[in-house]
């Protein structure tokens, strides 16, 4: 439902940002940028799945929407609360960040620099660039499983706070009538689970890893020899 209601709000989120900083999230920085006068027109009613939306401030008073040269603004706080989507008014940047901001999290390293503590049914483990199913190639860590499935655990010691990567069919593999998963559990908890195969685009990878001692990568399926690839990986602290 999310993805749908982007969709229909794409055309006046273009103009989101601007509506954000006159209307929303008022700050001493926004004496930085630049100010002059226009006309507008205002009396614009918004609708979500034939929802009238009453836009407002964070202090929940009624804002305008309007067009301006033949665009409609709003307020990006009154979109992302109908969306159920977080907003972030960071001064330093003066930018706008709408749902999940990762500013708080520091990148530490690529997963394939980490060495694995224990490892189960693994052929070979290898670290080159790949090419996906969308032709968009990637740093990748390859998994080689001896047969069907195969496992690597980590040890984290509670020092990182997520990973993130790309789980991806890789370009030869496009036709294949087989299903590769990779899940990935942190202290014996599912965290993530995906599946690609013929048709499946790249799947993005986002755990968070905040407080686990351990982390175990599964691959299954597959045919013999199963591959899988984990692009772009990164541990955060």
């Amino acid at each position: 439902m999310k993805n749908k209601r982007f969709q229909k709000l794409g055309w006046i989120l273009s103009g989101a940002l601007i509506a954000s900083l006159m209307f929303s999230l008022a700050s001493p920085a926004l004496a930085a940028l630049a100010g002059k006068t226009i006309e507008v027109y205002s009396g614009v009613n918004i609708y979500i799945d034939d929802v009238k939306l009453t836009p407002t401030d964070a202090n929940g008073d009624p804002v305008d929407v309007f067009i301006y040269n033949g665009t409609t603004y709003l307020p990006v706080r009154a979109v992302s609360e109908a969306l159920n989507q977080n907003v972030e008014w960071d001064g330093d940047t003066q930018s706008v960040f709408v749902g999940k901001h990762e500013a708080d999290r520091t990148p530490v390293m690529s997963l394939d620099k980490l060495d694995y503590f224990y490892a189960s049914e693994l052929g070979a483990l290898s670290s080159k660039s790949v090419t996906d199913n969308l032709g968009n190639t990637h740093d990748t860590m390859e998994i080689y499983c001896r047969g069907y499935n195969c496992s690597l655990t980590y040890l984290l010691n509670g020092q990182y706070s997520g990973l993130t990567g790309v789980f991806f069919l890789d370009y030869d593999k496009r036709s294949i009538t087989y299903t590769r998963t990779l899940t990935i559990y942190g202290d014996g908890n599912e965290l993530w689970s995906g599946s690609v195969t013929a048709g499946v685009e790249p799947l993005d990878i986002d755990v968070d890893l905040t407080g686990a001692l351990e982390m175990q990568i599964a691959v299954t399926g597959g045919s013999s020899n199963t591959h899988a690839y984990l692009g772009d990986t990164m541990l955060y602290s």
